[in-house]
């Protein structure tokens, strides 16, 4: 939204509403710190405008952008604004809060126009607290990883079955290693065994398959032998005459 949205004519300028805002003003309490003046042309306002964000937020509960805009033009109006006139603008937007608010933003902007820069010195050390807040955390945060770190490191994580976990810490991998290298070699000689078996047990089977085929050879060679011989025999012996009687 442009800086320029509520730009125009005040409830100052307009003399139709001069009566209205002076009695609005008699009927109004502020604070006493609206009677300082406040010379904006020592206050840097860009610095300003994020702490009125915030407070607006504070107040209300949600971030106005509207009402944000209508307090940074009220203050750019006039290098002297006037606070109670604002107050009176503002009530309107933050009803029984306006006095506290402009109580608020009169009191920082009177420690801008005095500070460095126009940078209110409030502002200043809470961005060094704030600072040293998140170092803070961020310390503790990494102190709790490295605890945390040193834990798993002395103490090996479990899973719920109480087998240790996959997830180990590093001081545990040259035992797992050597846990593996262990499962490999007895894998290996398993597997050299079960071939070694396999490999007597059809020499085995090959040796009775010979030993058989060899034993049926000879008996038929015998038989042969035998068939032979008495061929011969027969062949040899004289033949019987026959006697009549």
């Amino acid at each position: 939204m442009s800086g320029s949205f509520f730009r125009g004519t005040n409830l100052a300028q307009d003399q139709r509403f001069g009566d209205a805002t002076q009695k609005l003003k008699s009927q109004t309490t502020f604070s006493s710190v609206l009677k300082k003046r406040i010379d904006m042309t020592k206050v840097n306002l860009e610095i300003i405008k994020p702490w009125i964000s915030r407070k607006i937020h504070e107040l209300l509960g949600i971030e106005d952008e509207v009402l944000f805009e209508y307090v940074v033009n009220m203050l750019q109006e006039s290098n002297a604004p006037d606070g109670k006139a604002m107050q009176v603008n503002l009530t309107g937007f933050l009803e029984s809060k306006a006095m506290e608010f402009m109580q608020s933003l009169w009191t920082i902007l009177l420690e801008a126009q005095k500070g460095p820069g126009g940078v209110p010195e409030s502002l200043v050390r809470g961005k060094i607290e704030e600072a040293k807040l998140q170092r803070a955390e961020q310390e503790k945060i990494m102190d709790r990883m490295k605890s945390a770190d040193e834990r798993v490191r002395e103490e090996p994580r479990t899973t719920r079955s109480g087998r240790r976990s996959r997830w180990d810490a590093p001081a545990l991998v040259a035992e797992s290693r050597d846990n593996r290298e262990r499962r490999d070699s007895r894998e290996r000689r398993d597997s050299r065994d079960s071939r070694d078996g396999r490999e007597r047990s059809d020499r085995g089977r090959d040796r009775y398959r010979s030993d058989r085929g060899r034993d049926r050879r000879d008996s038929r060679d015998r038989r042969h032998d035998r068939d032979r011989r008495r061929s011969r025999e027969r062949s040899a012996s004289p033949p019987r005459s026959r006697t009549r009687h």
